[in-house]
């Protein structure tokens, strides 16, 4: 009998560069059919014409020969994952993360799954640097309590990512957010205040019940990997642990005494030239948003240090430099996918088709006559779409809220509730998109532990599937519910005016 032919997917830079492809030559055409869109501007209300551009033209093939190392110099995520596995290094090669995890051992996998869910879920509060530096630190974890690297990996990838609808508390990402809907709404009324606290109820009660239901799942999903036997010969020290959680408690009094302004040297991460306490603490110049990944590494580094070298994991200068670059052994192909994926958003930005996609959207949605629930549900999948094409949360804001915003305020729906609404379908969308650069991080992360095999986009996508549409769903369900029970969102805060 004849065994089935399986065909191996394709390789994840095989398929960014047929996303590259595909993109261009759909411009090609639009471009030749004069497909335009309108790009309103939050506050000035003015609006802008954008039209797709030929990437096949000498200015386009111009742009992307100029700016190819350019742009990938300058891509955000790149200084986060370096800077990241630094620390993650020096933590792992100490036996720190070793001391932490393999008591673990004894919780039951479900839990494992629970603890990561819920870590990644509220780690949004320091926005992106948690996929950088949670992401190895998941493969980490999961080694050491017999589990597959690569499912902990995607386990914290859809948790950070889902959590960016929710989380415990706001973070600098919903400080920027409130600023735009502010201006988004002063064609309705000058007076509107987006207050930091007005989602917090229903903030919390989704952080809880996406932990549950995404916990339930993903242990569903996770018989799909082998267990792992893996250990190593590092020590682990009661003495070391107990000297460096001193050290980690003494820094972060002096890292909370940094942001309480009026004690004497204190405050010195806040920007005191922001009239608010909010504005001190996540304002664009105030040092603790500026800095907020360089004093993680570095208090994460003290840590690593000081337990590697009392433990005796780190005997001289020689094993610490070493210690710095343990995990970078075998993610070479996360800075390649980087590369590559640096010259498809050059082609995306370009050609300006994600926007003139999303502004079609927004305008087909904004001259509709519906309202309630019906609105609602439209208005989630429309952002969930829009998603797919800018992943980015700040730039998809600016374009949607000008529009959806007053819309939902006509329809007697809040600009918090609005709000809301758009994060949790952001976050939905995150999930679906081929293109977000945390995605092919995370691909790049998991082919560490599996490089005899092509790990691809879509095929890990496809695999995710069940579970992205089941959180997806239960995101509907939470404000379809809430919508309907009519409960205040926050402190002061309901769903409608």
């Amino acid at each position: 009998m004849k065994k089935k032919n399986h065909r191996r997917p394709l390789g994840s830079v095989v398929e960014i560069l047929l996303m590259i492809v595909i993109i261009s030559v759909v411009c090609f055409f639009l471009h030749l059919l004069g497909v335009s869109g309108y790009k309103t501007e939050p506050g000035s209300f003015e609006t802008t014409l954008l039209i797709v551009n030929n990437i096949f033209s000498s200015s386009g093939i111009k742009y992307i020969i100029n700016n190819s190392f350019v742009n990938f110099q300058t891509l955000e995520p790149l200084i986060f994952v370096i800077l990241s596995l630094i620390a993650v290094s020096i933590l792992e090669a100490s036996g720190l993360l070793k001391q932490l995890f393999l008591p673990l051992n004894k919780l039951k996998p479900k839990y494992i799954t629970m603890l990561v869910i819920f870590v990644g879920i509220i780690s949004t509060i320091i926005g992106d640097y948690s996929y950088a530096l949670l992401l190895p630190i998941a493969g980490i974890l999961y080694k050491y309590t017999g589990r597959d690297s690569r499912l902990g990996i995607l386990t914290m990838f859809i948790a950070i990512t889902i959590g960016y609808g929710t989380g415990l508390i706001y973070n600098y990402q919903a400080y920027q957010l409130g600023d735009i809907t502010e201006l988004s709404v002063q064609s309705i009324t000058s007076n509107y205040n987006y207050e930091l606290l007005s989602n917090i109820f229903v903030l919390i009660a989704s952080t809880i019940i996406l932990t549950i239901v995404g916990t339930i799942v993903l242990e569903k999903f996770s018989k799909k990997y082998p267990r792992n036997e893996e250990t190593d010969n590092l020590n682990i020290s009661k003495k070391a642990s107990k000297i460096t959680l001193t050290a980690f408690i003494i820094m972060m009094i002096i890292f909370v005494y940094c942001l309480i302004p009026g004690f004497p040297h204190s405050g010195i991460l806040l920007d005191k030239t922001e009239p608010t306490y909010i504005g001190k603490l996540f304002g664009a110049d105030s040092p603790l948003n500026q800095g907020l990944m360089f004093l993680v590494i570095g208090i994460l580094m003290i840590c690593g240090f000081i337990y590697g070298t009392v433990s005796r994991n780190i005997k001289n200068s020689r094993d610490y430099s070493n210690a710095l670059t343990k995990t970078f052994e075998g993610t070479g192909y996360v800075f390649v996918l980087l590369f590559f994926v640096s010259i498809l958003y050059e082609v995306i930005d370009w050609t300006n088709i994600s926007t003139i996609i999303s502004t079609n959207i927004i305008d087909f949605i904004g001259s509709s006559s519906i309202s309630g629930v019906l609105l609602i549900i439209i208005t989630f999948i429309s952002i969930v779409i829009i998603s797919v094409f800018i992943p980015d949360s700040i730039t998809k804001w600016n374009l949607v809220a000008p529009i959806y915003a007053p819309l939902l305020m006509r329809a007697n729906i809040s600009p918090a509730f609005t709000q809301m609404m758009f994060l949790s379908a952001d976050s939905v969308g995150k999930l679906f998109s081929p293109i977000y650069v945390y995605l092919i991080i995370t691909i790049g992360f998991m082919h560490k532990y599996e490089q005899n095999s092509n790990i691809s986009i879509f095929h890990t996508m496809k695999k995710n599937m069940p579970v992205i549409i089941t959180l997806s769903l239960v995101w509907l369900v939470i404000i379809i519910g809430w919508y309907l029970l009519g409960l205040p969102i926050g402190i002061n805060s309901n769903i409608t005016l």
